[in-house]
């Protein structure tokens, strides 16, 4: 019996902590905080996206400089 005892204390203790995280999820700064990384996310692809038409426009320009002789 006192096995199922300690088993059921450290079940409550588990289940609490687990009630306490989802209690977290709601609260505003971890809202924001996930809404913040969408946005970052979303900046770092459009980064990403212009750094690769960068490079593409750099290497053209090269290309028609070592056909033109330059």
């Amino acid at each position: 019996m006192s096995d199922e005892l300690a088993e059921a204390k450290q079940l409550i203790k588990t289940l609490q902590g687990q009630v306490s995280s989802l209690q977290y999820t709601k609260h505003y700064d971890y809202k924001f905080l996930v809404e913040e990384n969408k946005r970052l996310t979303g900046e770092l692809d459009q980064v990403k996206q212009d750094n690769k038409k960068l490079s593409q426009q750099v290497t053209d320009m090269i290309a028609k400089m070592s056909d033109a002789n330059f």
